[in-house]
């Protein structure tokens, strides 16, 4: 007896997404469809996409950036089917008031007599066409998009997009994408289930998630250069960033002219796309009933990679020459190179931010105060937003493989269990939430910058000085004296002009110049002061102490947060069966041991911890806020910008993040000094916005931590119980995971 349906789905369950099921055919792609549901269908495009789709927050992280008011860009929108994300954009950026004007193309003769029955909106063109057409017309784009076509074609069909895409844009190309998942599917099929009854979107729908890839699938598929990332649980982009100057040679050199023609059966076009950030999310596709298909690419066409095991991605034999944004061998008036960007501080976040930047072809060099690395654990928590981060750099693979992850949290008090929080549900490895020592991390970003640029890395240096000189910034330097200090060392300043040399091969006194120069230089940062730029001070004072101990196995893959009568006590696993443990003291217990530490959590919360060679680290929180982060050519990043209490796992995320943007920024105002203040100006905005949120954050952390007695104590707890309980433990996780930035 066959199950009965229910809202598209069988009460037995999804069908099997265990594959693509590629073979699936749409009802839009019947010549001879309704067609009042279909133009019913391309209607409501504009409204679902509108919705889920993710182009509002694309267009600001990767397409506004490469804007300007006085110089006119161009996008090419691929397989735009009713034209409803071309049109998005081209009023996104008429209201910033940014000249771009935009192709939008599609073979479905439909899809492209829908769109032009629209009212015109100046500077967007349709046209009946295939991406192959437009190779073969020598056209050129900034930047190549498309909106759910992925899902359409087969791995050779595959190829000839990206080439096409390759051979069209000039600085970027944006393919998004459904992901297939039964998350996707039930609640397309929920939230589509009263609505869009007289058109294709919910039926369509439905078979394009069957139809569409995982982002392993597609990470196992697309040529090297191209990164995959899950924008949530249910979107996929397919990333490609060009190398500024001229045309790389990459791809499209290793395909032939007739290799390009992209997109196959127009029969095909039609497709709809679901999409869906929530349990109840609507989606559809833009592409549609016109999401192109063309010509597909000889059998004999092949890329010739080898595994790149960083970041799950191929790569190609041998990498293309980067290129510069600025001409290669420019010098100053005294024969020394000007480099296109400084980055003072080679910590995470500096060595993150000079890695970004190269792989987008910047010429960056860092200069650090430390002539080794220290060796000490600090920052733990990495966190799903920063992963994308470190994929873009091509490490997120390896920073996995050497951590741990956390699969959630536990509140305890009193030796009872007050709630817990599950940090993801999702078998994506980039959505997880991990821990790995500060050191370990820093040196997979060093080793991998030292791909991206040999050589660009000087350690044993101390800035000085630092000062505008028309269109460059010039950094005065001096050799840093290594002297010991009790829980490390301390850097000391060599007198300026001695003509000792630091590692790296500068010498004391020597005067570097750039366009643009980022203080990442922390929270005592000597550029920050030498500008003269103040921070105002926010909340602070609360001390604690920290150590590491072998694991007891207690709380296998788990933080664990004792809320007790005399202070919080926070516990982390870490890779190699270890835990961090922190406890609030009551003052700086600067002389205590790790012995004195373990003592204080048994005397807390009954836990009796093994013997560890590890030493105790005692700190107090402060948090500030710099009041500016652009001073002209200057820019500050990281624990320079803000110092964010380390309660909660924020400082070192928080500085990526700045990297995560700032990187695209700089690239544009290095490439378009027009748009610099905009760019900068946006970035200094949204920074300091983002950092006043993750001080509101740790204010909270640390105020539910302090010590508590009789009925504060009892309210407090529940207070956590209610917190830990659905639907705001779903919002406490998303915050403390930082999915919020």
């Amino acid at each position: 007896m066959r199950s009965r349906p229910f809202l598209g789905v069988s009460s037995l369950g999804v069908p099997s997404l265990r594959r693509r099921a590629s073979d699936a055919v749409e009802l839009m792609d019947d010549p001879d469809c309704d067609p009042v549901k279909l133009a019913s269908t391309y209607a409501n495009f504009r409204f679902v996409n509108g919705v889920v789709s993710g182009w509002r927050g694309m267009y600001r992280r990767d397409i506004r950036p490469l804007l300007s008011s006085t110089r006119e860009s161009t996008l090419l929108d691929v397989g735009c089917g009713g034209g409803d994300v071309a049109r998005a954009l081209a009023r996104w950026a008429a209201r910033d008031g940014l000249r771009l004007r935009i192709t939008a193309v599609d073979p479905d003769a439909r899809a492209h007599a829908y769109a032009m029955s629209l009212p015109p909106l100046p500077g967007l063109t349709f046209r009946r066409a295939l991406s192959s057409d437009l190779v073969a017309e020598r056209r050129r784009f900034d930047v190549v998009v498309s909106n759910h076509v992925l899902h359409h074609l087969t791995g050779e069909q595959l190829g000839g997009l990206l080439a096409d895409s390759e051979r069209l844009a000039a600085h970027r190309v944006l393919h998004a994408d459904i992901e297939r998942s039964r998350f996707a599917y039930l609640g397309f099929g929920l939230g589509t289930w009263p609505l869009f009854r007289r058109s294709f979107i919910r039926d369509d729908g439905l078979t394009s998630i069957r139809r569409s890839f995982t982002a392993a699938e597609l990470r196992e598929v697309v040529p090297p250069g191209w990164q995959v990332t899950r924008e949530h649980p249910s979107r996929l982009v397919l990333r490609r960033v060009v190398p500024t100057g001229p045309a790389s040679a990459g791809l499209a050199s290793a395909v032939s002219a007739s290799a390009g023609s992209v997109l196959a059966d127009t029969a095909s076009a039609g497709s709809v796309l679901a999409d869906t950030a929530s349990a109840g999310s609507v989606l559809a596709d833009t592409a549609s009933a016109g999401s192109v298909l063309a010509e597909t690419v000889p059998a004999s066409v092949s890329f010739p990679v080898k595994s790149d095991r960083r970041n799950g991605h191929s790569r190609p034999e041998r990498e293309p020459e980067r290129v510069h944004v600025h001409e290669r061998g420019q010098a100053n008036d005294s024969g020394a190179r000007v480099r296109d960007v400084i980055v003072v501080g080679g910590g995470p976040v500096g060595i993150l931010l000079a890695g970004l930047l190269a792989v987008r072809g910047v010429d960056v060099e860092v200069v650090e105060q430390r002539a080794k690395p220290s060796l000490r654990s600090r920052a733990i928590g990495i966190h799903p937003p920063s992963l994308r981060a470190l994929e873009q750099l091509g490490v997120a693979e390896e920073v996995l493989a050497r951590a741990v992850r956390i699969r959630g949290g536990v509140v305890r008090s009193d030796g009872r269990t007050l709630g817990r929080l599950a940090f993801t549900e999702t078998v994506d490895r980039m959505q997880s939430v991990i821990s790995l020592p500060q050191f370990e991390t820093e040196a997979v970003l060093r080793a991998r910058f030292a791909e991206l640029a040999p050589g660009r890395l000087r350690g044993g240096v101390t800035v000085t000085g630092v000062s505008e000189r028309g269109g460059r910034v010039a950094v005065e330097t001096a050799k840093t004296v290594e002297t010991a200090k009790p829980g490390g060392t301390h850097g000391t300043v060599e007198g300026i002009g001695t003509g000792g040399t630091g590692e790296g091969g500068v010498s004391a006194g020597e005067t570097l110049e750039a366009r643009y120069v980022v203080a990442a230089d922390g929270a005592r940062s000597l550029v920050r002061d030498l500008l003269g730029i103040r921070c105002t001070a926010r909340t602070g004072g609360e001390t604690y102490l920290m150590s590491d101990y072998p694991d007891t196995g207690e709380h296998l893959g788990e933080a664990v947060l004792f809320f007790e009568r005399g202070g919080v006590v926070e516990s982390f696993p870490l890779p190699g069966g270890r835990r961090r443990w922190v406890a609030m003291t009551p003052t700086l217990q600067a002389d205590a041991t790790s012995d004195d530490l373990a003592a204080l959590i048994r005397a807390r919360t009954g836990t009796q911890l093994p013997p560890t060679t590890a030493e105790a680290s005692a700190f107090s929180v402060q948090q500030r806020l710099a009041t500016r982060l652009v001073a002209g050519r200057v820019v500050l990043i990281g624990d320079a910008a803000h110092q964010i209490s380390p309660i909660g796992g924020q400082g070192m995320n928080l500085g990526w993040l700045d990297a995560l943007q700032l990187a695209p920024a700089l690239e544009r105002a290095l490439r378009d000094p027009e748009a610099a203040s905009g760019v900068l100006g946006d970035y200094d905005r949204r920074r300091r916005r983002s950092a006043r949120m993750a001080a509101r954050q740790a204010d909270f952390n640390m105020a539910m931590g302090g010590p508590v007695q009789g009925l504060r104590l009892r309210a407090r707890n529940c207070l956590v119980r209610a917190l830990a309980a659905p639907p705001a433990s779903a919002v406490l996780a998303r915050a403390f995971t930082m999915r919020w930035l």
